[in-house]
């Protein structure tokens, strides 16, 4: 059965940016400095995984990530502060706005569905992905943690964004990728949630199952799960559940 909403709020990071493999692309090409020829391609790819591995999808901190990479490849030679400043502005050149999001994003513009970002994370390398994406162009409100003040799966963070967008809480959608923050974090204070489940991010025990009102494993099967009813007119939007 379907269910409406007239507004949605979205996660960044793996949910409307694929931060997996902007992190991948930068890893690869950090990596070539130090293994760039043919007869090294083993090492490359084997230290490429382990760049990867020990990000943990963004979780671990950027000293401890660098201190780990170096003690595992003595080759890394540097400070750390250096690694991090050069990391930040790096990483950057590889966030892309991918075709199916903004095609996503011009839709509820068009359709005056009022849409909005709450992001866990540090304010400067979040509003720098937000600023490359454009996603100002397209949202009625960003929250990022560090500047509110607490993280997801708080829920003043999500009360606070409906407030601002001026929708009671259960007429918001919810969509992101993380089961904790994003999924039961709304759940909490009755918005619907569409879960992006990754590969690499599993359901984890310590969250009922079943609070996730819809599950998509991509845009690709997201786009067409969200359609404009024939309601538009009147800003809303209608989600079939699974």
């Amino acid at each position: 059965m379907p269910f409406q909403t007239t507004a949605i709020l979205f996660d960044l990071d793996d949910t409307l940016h694929y931060r997996y493999k902007a992190f991948a692309n930068w890893a690869r090409a950090f990596a070539r400095t130090y293994y760039p020829t043919p007869d090294q391609q083993d090492t490359l790819e084997e230290m490429i995984q382990y760049l990867i591995s020990i990000d943990d999808r963004g979780n671990t901190p950027r000293d401890e990530y660098f201190q780990r990479a170096q003690e595992r490849y003595p080759v890394i030679k540097g400070e750390i502060a250096n690694f991090i400043s050069n990391y930040k502005q790096a990483v950057i050149g590889y966030v892309v706005l991918e075709d199916e999001i903004r095609v996503l994003l011009q839709a509820l513009q068009t359709a005056r569905i009022p849409l909005g970002i709450i992001t866990n994370g540090a304010s400067d390398q979040q509003r720098r992905k937000i600023d490359v994406l454009g996603f100002e162009a397209y949202t009625n409100c960003i929250f990022v943690s560090e500047e509110f003040g607490v993280r997801k799966p708080d829920p003043t963070i999500f009360l606070a964004a409906a407030k601002q967008l001026e929708i009671a809480p259960e007429k918001i959608l919810f969509v992101g990728d993380n089961p904790e923050c994003d999924i039961w974090g709304a759940h909490q204070v009755g918005m619907k949630t569409v879960w992006i489940e990754h590969a690499s991010h599993h359901w984890p025990p310590e969250i009922p199952a079943g609070i996730a009102n819809s599950t998509v494993h991509s845009f690709a099967e997201l786009l067409p799960l969200i359609g404009i009813s024939p309601a538009q007119e009147h800003g809303v939007l209608a989600v079939s559940d699974h």
